[in-house]
Parts: structure tokens; C-alpha cells; sequence
């Protein structure tokens, strides 16, 4: 099945188009106040900087938009009074009209919300961040400072999938090692697979998440839509992001 674009149907999400930008996002949250996309290679190149960024702003209606130098780590920077931080793996957002940026090329990005709190965080989970539990990080953040996990949704954009994504042995061992269960793994023709979307469910389950929304879409088999590491994109990133309505 394929939507109005001719890509992969994704349930719960639409494929859209402003401005200069194509992205997945769901409907719902963004009526809600929650703005948000996972952009294809549809769109602008991924500096956000200059004439780009300012067109991105007004395209969402937004003010200011933060992007940092991701390091596979579990780093999850606060951006409240002014803050910039250079570095980090994840954004925690609680002021209206700052979008918080994560850029990918095969790893996972995660997306936390409490519409009705509101707040909102965008981590970047690829295998080190995930084993690292990156994302049970940012509910621990959100939580202590007032976000409700019974109204909290989580989103996972594109990324690759257990299909494509062949990993050593090394991996399978550090996971295990730190208390992953060996479902999250796969064997075939002699290969192994690691599945970043389960262990990050997995994760968010563990912290009593019931909302969880998929794309399902893997970067690396879907088409040239999005950016993929793994198939030769070296150097191209997607970008994914998150908002709260400000304007």
C-alpha cells in the first residue's frame, strides 16, 4: 500500500509538504501543538543555518531552532532560558516556539511528548545511544520535571530496521551485557540483526510508555527517501525535530 505520494503507507502518520519541506508527522499531535516532522531527502539540505533556517522558522511558525554536534552518547541538554548548547544526543524542550533538532542517516530518532503538559524531548538512538538507554534518559528527565508518563507519547521515526541492519557479534554481547534480551537480535544466512526499534520500545515499555507511535520505515530499503549511512549516504543527514507551538 502507498500513500498520495507514492510511499510507503505508515499508519497513524501523513506524509506532508510545506514550504520546501516533506516530512511524516501525526496529524493529531500536531493540531495539539506539537510540531513536528521526520523529513525525507525531499527536502532542503540539513544545515538549517542562514536563508535555510530562517525558511524552516517561518515555514513552521516558529523562532528559534537548536542543532548541536551529536556524539553517540546519552548526553540530553535542557533548552530553557537562552540556552545553546554545542554538544549533545538529545534536546529537552519546554519553551514554546524552539524547535529542538536531531539529524540522522540510519540511526533512530525518538520523539517524547507530554501534550498536556506541555513538553517535549528528540533523542538520537543509534546502537551506542540505545544501549546506553538514551531514551529511558529523556522520561527520567521529563518526569522530574513535571511531565505526566500516563499522558506521555512517543514517536520513532525512520531509521533501519532489523531487515537491513547487520551487526558483530561484539554488539549482540554489549547488549546482552547490559541486561537486553536476545529477541532484540535476529540470524539469517549467517548474519546477525539488531532491531533499534524494539529496544527502544523495550525501553519505553520498561518506563510505563503505552503510546507509542512507528513509522516503521527503514532508511536503508525504502526508496531513496531518506538518508542512509549504510548505503552510501557518507555524508547526508535527515532531519528530525520536534516544537511546541509558540506563535
Amino acid at each position: 500500500m502507498t500513500d498520495r505520494h507514492g510511499a510507503p503507507a505508515v499508519t497513524g502518520f501523513v506524509r506532508e509538504k510545506k514550504g520546501d519541506w516533506e516530512y511524516y508527522h501525526l496529524p493529531e499531535l500536531t493540531a495539539g501543538g506539537i510540531i513536528h516532522g521526520f523529513f525525507t531527502r525531499k527536502s532542503p539540505p540539513s544545515t538549517l543555518i542562514g536563508r535555510e533556517g530562517e525558511a524552516f522558522l517561518d515555514a513552521f511558525s516558529l523562532n528559534e531552532v537548536v542543532v548541536m554536534h551529536q556524539e553517540h552518547g546519552h548526553e540530553i541538554q535542557v533548552i530553557g532560558n537562552g540556552d545553546r548548547p554545542a554538544c549533545g544526543d538529545g534536546i529537552l524542550l519546554y519553551k514554546r516556539g524552539i524547535a529542538g533538532v536531531i539529524k540522522t542517516a540510519d540511526c533512530l530518532c525518538v520523539i517524547l511528548v507530554d501534550p498536556g503538559f506541555p513538553m517535549a524531548a528528540i533523542v538520537h538512538a543509534g546502537w551506542r545511544g540505545t544501549l546506553q538507554r538514551i531514551t529511558s534518559r529523556a522520561v527520567d528527565m521529563m518526569t522530574e520535571r513535571g511531565a505526566a508518563k500516563q499522558r506521555m507519547v512517543a514517536l520513532m521515526g525512520p531509521s533501519i530496521r532489523s531487515c537491513c541492519y547487520v551487526v558483530g557479534g561484539e554488539v549482540r554481547e554489549a547488549y546482552l551485557g547490559e541486561g537486553f534480551p536476545e529477541s532484540i537480535f535476529s540470524e539469517r544466512g549467517g548474519s546477525l540483526y539488531l532491531d533499534l526499534g524494539k529496544a527502544n520500545a523495550l525501553l519505553l515499555t520498561d518506563e510505563g510508555i503505552e503510546t507509542i507511535h512507528d513509522t516503521g520505515l527503514c532508511t536503508c530499503c525504502t526508496g531513496d527517501d531518506f538518508a542512509s549511512y549504510r548505503k552510501g549516504a557518507r555524508n547526508a543527514r535527515q532531519v528530525n525535530f520536534v516544537a511546541i507551538r509558540g506563535r
